[in-house]
Formats: C-alpha cells, sequence, structure tokens
C-alpha cells in the first residue's frame, strides 16, 4: 500500500472513517460504534485511516506535547470499539501539500476502495483543511460511496472534544475529563532510576519516563492514582513537579508511591491511571512536615478507594 507502508489488511468495499482520534472519548466511540456497525450489516471490514503523530507536527516542523493517548494504546482502544483495521497513514510533506481531492481521489478511493465513508461533525482534510463533509458528499456521486455524517455528543451542552479534554488535564481535573474519556487517564512509560529521596523517608517512588514525549502530562500537584504492573492493579499516590522540600535542581518529574508494594521495577513498563487531584505541590518548610503531608495523601487514596467499594 502506497500511503500506508508496512502495513496489510485485506478487504473489498470497506466502511470507512478517518481521522486523528487522540484520546479516543466518548464522541469517537459513538462515530467507531456506527462504523463497526454498518460494516457488520454490509459483510465487510471496518477500516479506520489515521495518523501518529498530528499532522500539524509535520506542518510546523516542531513537537509539540499534547497526546492523550499514545499510539499502541490508541489502537488498542479503536480496535476494542470493533474496528478491523487501523492503517496509519505516512503524513509527511507532500501529503501535507495535497489537495482535497487528489486525497480523496488517490488514499480513499483507488487505494482504499470504499464503499461507504462515516465522518464525524469536525472531520477535515487535505491541502489547508478543505476537505469536509460537504465536500464529501459532493463528489458521493461522482465516485460511488455513501456518505454519512455523525453528530457531536454533548456533556453539560459542550461538545466532547480532544481539545476539552486537554484543557481539563492542564487544570489537574481528572474526574471530569474521566467522564469525557469514558476512562481515566492515563501514562504509560518505563521506570527510570531516580534520586532515591523517597525511600530516604519512609516513602519510595518510581520515576516514570512517559514512553512517547508528546505525551500531555497533567497540571503540577498530588493526585491518587491506580498503578498497573504486569496486569496487576495497585493504590498509589502520585506526585507531578519538581518537590521542592526535597531537590533544587527544578526538574519536573512523575513520581508515584506504590502503596503496600516493595517489589523492585526499574525498567519496567507501568501504567498509570490518573482519578483525582488531591492537593497543589507544596514547599514544607522541613522534612518531617513533608511527612506528615504524604501521610495524609495516602491515608486520603486509601478512602478514596475503600468509598468505591
Amino acid at each position: 500500500m502506497k500511503y500506508f507502508k508496512a502495513q496489510k489488511c485485506d478487504f473489498i468495499k470497506p466502511v470507512v472513517t478517518m481521522g486523528t482520534f487522540d484520546g479516543v472519548h466518548l464522541g469517537h466511540v459513538k462515530l467507531l460504534e456506527h462504523v463497526v456497525k454498518k460494516a457488520n450489516e454490509n459483510n465487510t471490514k471496518s477500516i479506520v485511516i489515521t495518523y501518529f503523530h498530528h499532522p500539524l507536527e509535520t506542518i510546523h516542523k516542531k513537537t509539540f506535547p499534547y497526546l492523550l493517548t499514545e499510539r499502541e494504546n490508541k489502537e488498542k482502544l479503536i480496535k476494542e470499539c470493533g474496528i478491523d483495521c487501523v492503517l496509519y497513514l505516512d503524513f509527511n510533506e507532500q501529503m501535507a501539500q495535497m489537495q482535497p481531492e487528489d486525497f480523496l481521489k488517490k488514499i480513499i478511493i483507488d487505494e482504499i476502495r470504499v464503499q461507504d465513508l462515516i465522518v464525524g461533525y469536525d472531520t477535515h482534510f487535505g491541502n489547508s483543511r478543505e476537505g469536509n463533509y460537504q465536500f464529501l458528499k459532493e463528489r458521493s456521486s461522482i465516485y460511488n460511496y455513501s456518505i454519512e455524517l455523525i453528530e457531536p455528543v454533548k456533556m453539560n451542552n459542550y461538545i466532547i472534544s480532544s481539545s476539552l479534554i486537554r484543557d481539563y488535564i492542564r487544570e489537574g481535573d481528572m474526574q471530569y475529563a474521566a467522564k469525557l474519556l469514558g476512562r481515566n487517564y492515563s501514562i504509560h512509560g518505563s521506570v527510570q532510576l531516580g534520586h532515591r529521596i523517597g525511600r530516604k523517608i519512609g516513602f519510595p517512588t518510581i520515576n516514570l519516563q512517559p514512553r512517547d514525549n508528546n505525551k500531555l502530562i497533567p497540571a503540577i500537584g498530588v493526585y491518587v492514582c491506580e498503578v498497573l504492573v504486569d496486569g496487576k492493579k495497585y493504590i498509589g499516590v502520585t506526585n507531578i513537579g519538581y518537590s521542592p522540600t526535597m531537590k533544587t535542581a527544578r526538574i519536573k518529574e512523575i513520581e508515584t508511591h506504590i502503596l503496600d508494594f516493595n517489589d523492585d521495577l526499574y525498567h519496567k513498563n507501568v501504567e498509570i491511571c490518573f482519578n483525582k487531584k488531591l492537593r497543589d505541590e507544596l514547599l514544607f518548610k522541613d522534612k518531617d512536615e513533608l511527612i506528615k503531608a504524604i501521610d495524609i495523601d495516602i491515608q486520603q487514596a486509601r478512602d478514596f478507594f475503600e468509598r468505591r467499594k
């Protein structure tokens, strides 16, 4: 496949949707489930055309720390909706200059041989994002495909969107972000060797290096979280910030104390799922005051999960 390098997927006249799908939030899920339903009715395959990273990175030639879902996690979530195949466009500078008509003809028609196209309210493609639902509708009879528009999902009169979810995460409102996502926001990464300061004061921590440098990190502060290690789930308290009471380097880190856990996790892959922000990161007058605050954080974390039982 010319525009989807090193990817294989057998299909004939599939049902197709396209977009970035960062976050795979409740609005995306509605669209994806409709695609799957249509494909099942037509006895064909359901296809998602997407990108990684965002096309704006190619256009502006810079990295943006914005991702809600890492590539592997995004594909997993999309397929959990029932989608048969996820195709990643090789979005290079040549594609960034491609006109909407060429994009439709060369990729959607000639490459994918689409039969039914289902798009969201904010679908745009081609140079200057001039391709949209109206563009596709006007050409459906020319290229002999059906086209459907899925209306957005709203919550509290706001359209659920990736950008709205990013705003809540940047503010540290993980509970409302979870409502829009349909699950808790999480970061996948590997455990790196830290300063081991937490161990010295009785609270050993893991230092997480996100799998993707583009991953959006929540607001600085202390969070109740769950930590997934080798398929098991543990309660944790995560500090995102600079640990000003114990450190002077001003390097932002993601440090998690896992409750009732003593195993060595260095270089292991873990997932941290954020449940609720407890407080801002604070500068305490001394180590003893910090220890008292951490004790309170841990008890609040236990209480949080106890109330959920």
